[in-house]
């Protein structure tokens, strides 16, 4: 008796190819998840930061422009605008004196828990923003990036960021939230502070959005980073 026939033998030669073809799909699915794995270094350093308005930390800005002799980060704190963690806007060529200052008499003058860094990209009038970040007593954001397990973008015209969190990261940043309802919290990226925006109620889900007006050749070069693909 033949184990098998012709037909048997030809049948069993598709299922054998069937089953390989398969097998090299699934080899082919991991290769390409794998490359779409996060980059935890990437994401971890986003930070996310609480911040001081500018009429909470005005006495201080005075006492460091008064040790400089330069009284270019004064202004007015009598209004609306100083309830925004905004310290001073500046042209490009301006900025390094102004660090310059901060690094030099900051250390003694302002709040160890208070650090001021620019925008990474300018207001449509062409100015870098200086923000007024709090950081906890390690000196470090109220949270990172490092639940970040999802990046994207969305948008046509604008351009946002979307940052999704696992279980663990979605609740610490509803927490942040809760603790800062109309208040701004930045958003940090590679110490240049990407948006501020305000909290308006309690953030419960796991995904956010980062507004900036984005090209979308920013936003994706941001996505791309975070995948390890830059």
């Amino acid at each position: 008796m033949k184990l098998f026939t012709t037909k048997n033998f030809k049948a069993l030669c598709a299922l054998l190819l069937v089953v390989c073809f398969g097998a090299s799909l699934f080899f082919i699915s991991c290769k390409q998840e794998q490359k779409s794995k996060i980059d935890k270094k990437a994401v971890e350093q986003i930070g996310f930061y609480e911040t001081y308005r500018y009429n909470d930390i005005a006495q201080d800005i005075s006492k460091l422009c008064e040790a400089a002799g330069d009284s270019t980060l004064i202004r007015s704190t009598n209004n609306s605008n100083d309830l925004v963690p905004v310290v001073y806007s500046a042209q490009e060529s301006d900025t390094a004196a102004i660090n310059d200052i901060i690094t030099k008499y900051g250390k003694d003058i302002l709040p160890s828990d208070l650090r001021l860094i620019w925008t990474k990209k300018t207001t449509p009038k062409g100015f870098y923003e200086l923000i007024a970040l709090k950081t906890n007593a390690a000196g470090e954001p109220a949270m990172t990036g490092e639940s970040v397990v999802n990046v994207s973008t969305s948008g046509e015209k604008e351009h946002i960021i979307c940052l999704v969190f696992n279980e663990e990261g979605s609740k610490q940043f509803s927490q942040l939230t809760i603790q800062n309802i109309s208040k701004p919290i930045a958003i940090v990226y590679k110490d240049k502070v990407l948006s501020y925006p305000t909290v308006n109620n309690q953030i419960d889900g796991k995904r956010i959005e980062i507004p900036g007006n984005y090209t979308e050749q920013e936003a994706k070069d941001f996505v791309n980073e975070m995948y390890g693909k830059k």
